[in-house]
């Protein structure tokens, strides 16, 4: 996020924050899955604006926020074909055993050809005074 912030910065350009809410888990009887689609977007809400928030210490800029239903893939690569404004994809990439997680992998792999934009990612070990050096 500090890296996409201080790009959109120096670039005069925008940035877009997006929480994907994956509700497959949510199919139970009809009240309580609306009820549990409301918490779960009170949740993503609250913490789309906390990044924000975060986004305007560093550029002093309001970013687009987006909060979407479905596979985290599938909505990203949406939102990037809907939305012309957009030029780019920044990731950042894990830092577990495990890899880079799911977005990177994909989006480095079979899904970077669904792309119209090209694909930034920024390690998950670098401290912010490194990301302030190259951004």
């Amino acid at each position: 996020m500090r890296y996409a912030a201080r790009l959109a910065k120096a670039n005069r350009g925008h940035l877009g924050i997006l929480h994907v809410m994956n509700i497959d888990d949510v199919q139970q009887w009809e009240n309580i899955e609306a009820r549990m689609r409301r918490e779960m977007r009170a949740q993503a809400e609250k913490y789309i604006w906390s990044v924000a928030r975060r986004v305007n210490e560093i550029n002093g800029m309001i970013p687009s926020l987006y909060i979407q239903e479905g596979s985290h893939d599938d909505v990203l690569i949406d939102i990037i074909n809907r939305d012309m404004a957009i030029k780019m994809l920044v990731l950042g990439g894990g830092t577990s055993v495990g890899g880079p997680g799911p977005l990177v992998s994909y989006f480095t792999g079979k899904g970077l050809g669904r792309l119209r934009v090209p694909v930034v990612v920024v390690p998950g070990h670098l401290d912010p005074q490194k990301i302030d050096a190259i951004s």
